[in-house]
């Protein structure tokens, strides 16, 4: 029995390789850069297990927490700094990139509520004061409300 638990002890460079491996496979289908961290820390605690092969596991596991958190800690207030800016910051709110356009309504707003066409899509709309629209005037997109687009006549 003690040489099984032994044996199930005795982790090498090779476990915590592999564990970066997995970590970073993991990574792949989940595109949150979380487990990245994690594995950067198991990859260095197998390069440390690699120059000093009898390292406790104990000491394996308590460093590569130490490294993990650290190393997550590090990750995300470097990724906080230097992301950067899109020059698109509404690329994927698409209705408030249409804020400021104005467009000729094809279809009277009864109610002041309706749909109008843009480029290629159909959006809901309302009319910011809630009076009804003629066809053929020209309105203003002033806001978005979820998918509704909020107008002014012009």
């Amino acid at each position: 029995m003690d040489e099984f638990v032994a044996w199930l002890w005795d982790v090498s460079f090779w476990h915590w390789w592999g564990l970066a491996i997995i970590l970073i496979a993991i990574e792949v289908f989940a595109a949150s850069t979380f487990l990245l961290w994690p594995a950067f820390a198991a990859v260095a605690v197998g390069i440390v297990v690699a120059f000093v092969p009898d390292l406790d596991w104990r000491l394996q596991l308590f460093g590569f927490a130490l490294l993990a958190a650290i190393a997550t800690v590090s990750g995300r207030m470097l990724w906080q700094r230097y992301r950067g800016e899109t020059g698109e910051p509404n690329l994927n709110r698409r209705g408030s990139q249409f804020i400021g356009r104005r467009i000729t309504l094809s279809e009277a707003l009864p109610n002041g509520s309706g749909r109008v066409r843009i480029d290629d899509s159909s959006w809901p709309v309302r009319s910011e004061d809630g009076r009804p629209v003629e066809s053929g005037q020209t309105v203003e997109i002033v806001a978005v409300d979820g998918i509704e687009l909020r107008v002014k006549v012009t």
